[in-house]
């Protein structure tokens, strides 16, 4: 029975280090500056991680266009750094920090983050992100690093034929004639919002804005005042700015408050300072500066209240940088191509031999 066992034991160690040898294959040489290996593990990783966001499994041929982008990626990589083109690692925490606080709404520091996933997730960082990307996050800010370096060797390569790209005025105005129903002001309020930290001293600070709105009501302290003193809240003690609010569900959802809340504010008269609010970690008061009603715009009108940018030149910039990213994807496709020849790549698994290998 013991020997049973051990051979059995032996068996499953023996096909547990073939399966572990046969992802460890190298499938290409990327040597245009160095040597990096793409294993058929890397490819897996890759793969699962576009067939999980995609939601589909894919096939030996899309696998095979899955095998190129990384080839291509590595390439232009390499290229970079062979014309010194590096960023930092300050450089590089700041790109993932701006990930990541696009993926909460707001501007985070790395422990709020973390923070955020365990609170939300009760998982850590490097759990959260290997389960979305398959990345710990050193590996991450490794392929945010290759993203940035490869951006800016394209950029600067192809820096000429990317700016040139610009629409015309009858492509502007055809947009706007297609889109013109879309481009419209909700009823919107321009709020004017003081915020006082409490900074482990409740009572102080709630003693510091019940005396900025009872200033402010008597006319002892103004709008103006407030926001220029606001601009370096250190000194004054306080954070003071303004704000747009829409009229709409989405708008409160950001807000963190009911849309009835909302409304209750587009109810309120303007230029007189709202009662006190107290949050978790501070005091805040608003006024009221103006009211917009909903409108449709015109091709001329600001796109926003307060703005100086019409929706002639709002559609203008943003059709201007589709086109820019259309120019982008077609110069890296270029550049690869450039690249991509037998003396920087040496393909290991070709033909059968590789579609074997792709039929997991």
């Amino acid at each position: 029975m013991k020997r049973l066992l051990c051979a059995t034991l032996f068996a499953v160690a023996a096909l547990t280090g073939a399966f572990a040898q046969a992802n460890l294959q190298p499938l290409v040489v990327v040597k245009l500056n160095g040597h990096e290996t793409i294993s058929l593990k890397d490819l897996k990783d890759t793969v699962e991680t576009y067939q999980t966001q995609a939601n589909k499994k894919f096939t030996i041929e899309e696998k095979k266009e899955i095998l190129e982008s990384l080839i291509d990626q590595k390439l232009i990589v390499q290229a970079a750094k062979k014309e010194g083109i590096s960023f930092t690692d300050t450089q590089i925490d700041q790109y993932y920090l701006q990930n990541m606080s696009q993926m909460v709404g707001r501007q985070v520091t790395e422990k709020e983050f973390a923070d955020i996933v365990r609170q939300t997730q009760n998982k850590t960082v490097d759990e959260f992100l290997m389960a979305q990307v398959r990345m710990n996050v050193a590996q991450y800010k490794q392929y945010l690093r290759n993203q940035l370096t490869a951006q800016q060797y394209v950029i600067a390569k192809k820096q000429a034929e990317i700016n040139a790209v610009q629409p015309s005025d009858k492509e502007i105005r055809d947009f706007y004639e297609l889109n013109k129903s879309k481009l419209v002001w909700n009823d919107m309020i321009h709020m004017f919002l003081v915020s006082v930290p409490k900074n482990n001293d409740a009572p102080a600070a709630k003693a510091k804005i019940e005396k900025m709105i009872s200033d402010y009501s008597s006319g002892k302290l103004t709008i103006d005042a407030m926001r220029d003193a606001g601009k370096n809240p250190a000194a004054a003690g306080y954070v003071a700015g303004d704000m747009m609010i829409e009229k709409t569900e989405q708008y409160a959802t950001v807000l963190g408050v009911s849309y009835e809340r909302v409304l209750q504010i587009f109810g309120e008269p303007l230029s007189k300072a709202s009662s006190l609010k107290e949050t978790e970690g501070d005091y805040q008061f608003y006024v009221l500066l103006e009211k917009y009603n909903a409108k449709m715009l015109g091709i001329s009108d600001v796109i926003q209240p307060g703005s100086n940018l019409t929706v002639y030149e709002y559609i203008k910039a943003n059709l201007a940088n589709q086109m820019k990213s259309v120019a982008l994807v077609k110069a890296v496709q270029d550049i690869s191509k450039e690249l991509n020849v037998p003396a920087n790549v040496e393909r290991k698994k070709t033909g059968a031999e590789l579609d074997k290998l792709l039929t997991w």
